[in-house]
């Protein structure tokens, strides 16, 4: 290889030490926030959101709004005061859905504005641990059907036409960063591309679901944060960003008490 000029080399250097990194900086989308090489573990941890907390997450492989799917997760709120939104699957602001506290109830709700698609009749003790589910399925006539689950149990049903279009982006604790935002405790958070059955659900409850089971297109276990980030163990590559790269913004790795046996105890 002939040697480059001595100008050629200076100017080489000097990109390589002043060009900016590459981020992904569309709405909501898992921007590559750089490892610093720290990481921080416990042999069972939870995420603990402060108001303004949040993080987002890859979006690969998950179900567009119509189509069946689940979210799974276990959550402490601190209290169940206002719109909280523990997880939001959205299309920029035009489609998805929300599942967290709404008007004083459990709820899945749509991003664009409508009816809500499925809540509970009463709001679970605030400051106690409960296990959250949503599942969305459809009738052999293709007629949407909407199940929520509070600690495995089916507290509500409904049959509201959902949104239609695939997320693009994917949020914790917060529908944008800047509203709807979660104080609390979260942990064990699966998204799936599947509908699950009421004994799946359980297994989801108990900690008994495989990390590469069929159709869980992103499972947080919480046990630990690399960096700014939150691994996704299904292996699909869905790791969160926490708090967009902003120390300020960031939940905290915390022990977790959930009241259970999970797979990593």
């Amino acid at each position: 290889m002939n040697a480059l000029p001595v100008r050629a080399l200076a100017v080489f250097a000097a990109f390589a030490v002043f060009a900016p990194a590459c981020t992904d900086t569309s709405d909501g989308g898992d921007a590559e926030a750089p490892y610093d090489g720290t990481t921080e573990s416990l042999p069972n941890g939870a995420l603990e959101f402060g108001t303004g907390d949040f993080a987002t997450t890859g979006t690969a492989g998950f179900p567009t709004a119509n189509a069946p799917q689940a979210i799974s997760l276990w959550v402490q709120y601190a209290t169940g005061s206002g719109s909280q939104v523990f997880l939001s699957l959205r299309s920029d602001f035009a489609s998805g859905v929300n599942l967290g506290i709404h008007d004083g109830q459990i709820a899945a709700w749509p991003v664009y504005p409508g009816p809500v698609l499925v809540a509970t009749s009463t709001l679970p003790t605030a400051g106690a641990w409960h296990h959250v589910a949503f599942v969305l399925d459809r009738t052999d006539a293709g007629a949407p059907s909407e199940t929520l689950y509070v600690d495995g149990v089916a507290a509500a049903t409904a049959t509201v036409a959902p949104d239609k279009l695939t997320p693009l982006a994917s949020w914790i604790g917060s529908l944008d960063g800047t509203s709807d935002d979660f104080a609390g405790v979260m942990d064990e958070i699966r998204i799936w591309n599947v509908a699950r059955t009421s004994a799946q659900i359980q297994d989801d409850m108990n900690g008994t679901t495989a990390a590469d089971a069929p159709g869980l297109a992103a499972y947080f276990d919480c046990d630990s944060i690399h960096g700014t980030r939150v691994p996704d163990v299904s292996g699909n590559g869905n790791d969160a960003t926490l708090g967009g790269g902003n120390p300020a913004r960031m939940p905290s790795l915390v022990p977790s008490t959930v009241p259970r046996g999970s797979p990593d105890e």
